[in-house]
């Protein structure tokens, strides 16, 4: 049975209601004008078949942003953080997978809200619409077994609280590092991942500069990440701490050091495990950084 978030936002619009009978949300459109969120469209499946629902709002001339798309049945949207003004328009909204975290569209002004149950993934939306979005809601469901089996473990990200949340997830295993260095620290990471029998290249987190990235090559599958070792300090200019050196240790080797040593050091590992995932905070540079973990299998 799903369970219903009420809308949050204004009174005005009409209501509508895509349902709670779908299996999962598969691609989010959403469209910003001058007075906040214009439109919202979902896509969904169900028993394997893609459905678009009516588009709540009115297009207008407003420039969409970049769909959402989230790649059922691995990943699965989890939260909607949400603003909306004194007139009741909802004027931005951020949408959070168990893989990603999408940029704000529109504009972080207002009351903040958020539609979350613990442990439950978004199957549908509900609200009001006229001119503009003027609320928003959801349906929940617990999560099936098509999460993956093996039990990956989070392990908590270390830095600041700057930035916004990203999460890869976990996979297989890890087979290469992206690095990319700013003046002040670490600018970007990215990463491959296994998630047999496909590759899959994670989105970049952070903003590369002209430096460009450094690149560790794992010889996988028989090499794998036991351990991250890195410094996080504060620079001028910014409230909170920034990752200024990360360095991966592997089954095999020891990578040298990406960025500068400077501030509290950390390790992230855990004994018998390898790293599968990776998972911090960045803007304009990295701010946290954690990972998923594994047991080794022998």
């Amino acid at each position: 049975m799903a369970q219903k978030v009420e809308a949050q936002g204004g009174k005005g619009g009409n209501q509508w209601d895509d349902g709670s009978v779908h299996d999962a949300v598969t691609k989010i459109q959403v469209g910003a004008g001058g007075l906040g969120i214009q439109y919202v469209q979902f896509d969904y499946v169900k028993n394997g078949q893609t459905e678009q629902a009516p588009l709540r709002g009115i297009k207008g001339r407003v420039m969409p942003a970049d769909p959402f798309v989230i790649n059922h049945p691995d990943e699965h949207l989890v939260s909607v953080e949400g603003w909306y003004s004194p007139e009741g328009v909802i004027q931005g909204l951020k949408f959070i997978s168990n893989k990603k975290t999408s940029d704000v569209i529109g504009y972080e002004d207002g009351t903040l809200f958020t539609l979350k149950v613990q442990d439950k993934k978004i199957i549908g939306f509900h609200g009001s619409a006229g001119d503009n979005l003027n609320s928003l809601g959801a349906y929940f469901a617990p999560l099936t077994s098509t999460t993956p089996l093996t039990p990956a473990k989070q392990l908590p990200a270390l830095g600041s609280d700057d930035g916004a949340a990203w999460d890869d997830g976990a996979y297989v295993g890890v087979k290469k590092v992206y690095v990319g260095q700013a003046q002040d620290g670490i600018s970007a990471v990215k990463f491959v991942y296994d998630k047999s029998p496909e590759e899959v290249v994670g989105e970049e987190h952070g903003k590369s500069t002209l430096l460009g990235f450094e690149e560790l090559v794992l010889d996988y599958p028989s090499e794998y990440i036991t351990a991250v070792e890195g410094t996080y300090d504060k620079i001028f200019g910014s409230e909170g701490s920034v990752i200024t050196m990360l360095r991966f240790k592997t089954n095999k080797q020891t990578s040298p050091p990406f960025g500068l040593e400077a501030g509290t050091a950390f390790e992230l590992k855990e004994e018998g495990h390898k790293i599968v995932g990776f998972h911090g905070r960045a803007g304009d540079l990295l701010h946290k950084f954690g990972v998923h973990v594994s047991p080794v299998s022998n």
